[in-house]
């Protein structure tokens, strides 16, 4: 009854999702090659009907994840769908022998004309991604679903708990779980009661790459759209005349424009907006300090670990449950630091002070990265047996 109450919603929600669908077109959230794509499963299946492995991420952070994957599964046949228009372009750029595309909304109309002319053995959900008319049609047609990088939130796991038996149809839909976090295995068996596995974050799959010494530059990543303005109150109290340059990269390039002229308008100097797909890793080795955007809001942070990985020392808002294990490690080893999201003059200071601490931290950083990284082969393993 409840996927039937499911579907039928879809059903009579369709025309509104067709009109949202235009205005993120409109919004350039979307364009109409996404559009056709997800809405009417349009694709090219002649280019992957013969495909045995879809891996399926929402946005770019998974997509960084996945490297993992892509090396050791054994068949290479894979086929990479998304959900985001920046994710898109770079796993394009990531992987130009895989075909990459923007996988069909959880229609089920949409889900069994995709399935009915592609011959898929195996699906790996990456990161959150619950979808379950594609769970429950693909499970039917003898596709193996495999949840990797498992995660559920704080927010999110109260609100499914609240669904125990929709929670069991969606468990049993799946021959295997992989959970990113010790919290997240617990959770997440709980919410399917079945058994999760934890071998470890995808995300750890990064080499160590730290320069000898860094210059003065401060780098703001992954800075959403509304963070923009509580970013320049930062950095207008951040001791200009101490920093050799700022770096600020946007979450979503299409709204660089939007920053630049709210940079202009403030009349900031020694400012960079990074307006292009991907090569962030460069940014990452010349910066000494990264803030990480999507913690001055409710988002719930975003991944350390990059700039981490090229001897930055990190700084972050409260809002950061998404991977809050792994930034609980990294202040342990006094690598990173959390700040309160609501008082912008306190992490100004505390960037200010740390810009000026010597740089030392390379042997920490490569131990704490490869110890965790060890235990990830068991993934791949696991998937190329089932």
């Amino acid at each position: 009854m409840l996927i039937f109450n499911y579907r039928l919603l879809q059903l009579l929600f369709f025309p509104v999702i067709l009109f949202i669908g235009l205005i993120r077109v409109y919004n350039k959230k979307e364009n109409f090659y996404s559009y056709k794509q997800k809405i009417f499963a349009r694709q090219d299946y002649t280019r992957i009907r013969q495909s045995d492995f879809l891996i399926h991420f929402a946005s770019i952070g998974e997509l960084n994840s996945i490297k993992f994957l892509v090396d050791r599964l054994n068949n290479k046949k894979i086929v990479l769908s998304c959900s985001t228009l920046s994710s898109f372009e770079l796993s394009k750029k990531l992987y130009p022998n895989l075909i990459s595309i923007f996988l069909p909304l959880d229609f089920f109309w949409n889900v069994n004309v995709f399935l009915s002319k592609t011959n898929f053995k195996k699906i790996l959900w990456i990161d959150s991604e619950i979808w379950p008319n594609w769970l429950l049609i693909s499970k039917k047609k003898n596709l193996k679903n495999i949840l990797v990088n498992g995660r559920v939130s704080d927010t999110s796991y109260v609100r499914w708990s609240k669904y125990p038996n929709l929670n069991k149809i969606i468990g049993e839909q799946y021959d295997l779980i992989f959970a990113q976090s010790k919290k997240d295995q617990v959770n997440i068996s709980n919410l399917f009661g079945k058994k999760v596995y934890f071998f470890g974050n995808l995300k750890f799959n990064i080499k160590p790459v730290i320069p000898d010494s860094k210059k003065k530059i401060v780098c703001f990543a992954s800075i959403h759209l509304n963070e923009y303005d509580k970013v320049i109150t930062i950095i207008k109290k951040l001791n200009l005349s101490e920093i050799f340059e700022i770096i600020i990269i946007p979450r979503h390039i299409q709204f660089s424009n939007n920053l630049s002229e709210k940079i202009i308008s403030e009349n900031l100097e020694k400012i960079t907006v990074h307006n292009k797909f991907g090569n962030i890793m460069s940014i990452f080795e010349r910066s000494k300090i990264v803030f990480m955007g999507g913690s001055l809001i409710k988002h719930g942070g975003q991944n350390p670990l990059e700039p981490i990985s090229r001897g930055c020392f990190v700084f972050s808002g409260d809002f950061n449950k998404n991977f809050e294990e792994i930034y609980l490690d990294l202040e342990k080893l006094n690598l990173c630091k959390t700040m309160n999201s609501d008082n912008l003059e306190d992490i100004s200071n505390e960037i200010n002070k740390q810009i000026e601490e010597e740089f030392h931290n390379a042997k920490k950083i490569e131990n704490f990265i490869n110890n965790n990284k060890d235990s990830l082969k068991n993934i791949t393993e696991m998937i190329n047996r089932c």
